[in-house]
């Protein structure tokens, strides 16, 4: 985690949480990035609704938060990647427990998911 993070109080431990993951496309974002590595341009693909300006800022504020990393990707030419950290890592069953939820309840929500939802290791 970031070290200029500052103290704060919440009111319980899914408010800590919430606090890191909170923003339309976050969660989404780290879902994403659980399965492998994403370039922008593979956020942009997969979420075609987020704008340019509120992804770039959602991306740098997980990695401030020190949940993602920025890496050099080799495929000949330098491209830059997003990936979790260890820290970040750590969100998975987190994020597999939404997933599930998600899955057993959508229709009584009335929503629907484009792809299968499948659980990420």
């Amino acid at each position: 985690m970031a070290a200029a993070r500052q103290k704060k109080t919440f009111a319980c431990p899914v408010d800590v949480t919430l606090s890191l993951i909170h923003g339309k496309w976050k969660p989404m974002i780290l879902w994403l990035l659980s399965a492998r590595q994403h370039r922008f341009s593979d956020f942009q693909a997969a979420m075609p609704q987020v704008a340019h300006k509120v992804l770039s800022q959602q991306l740098r504020q997980l990695e401030a938060d020190g949940l993602i990393c920025r890496a050099a990707r080799d495929t000949g030419r330098q491209h830059m990647a997003y990936q979790l950290t260890g820290f970040g890592r750590s969100l998975r069953p987190a994020l597999n427990a939404l997933a599930a939820w998600g899955k057993d309840h959508h229709h009584a929500l009335g929503a629907e998911y484009g792809a299968p939802v499948s659980e990420v290791g």
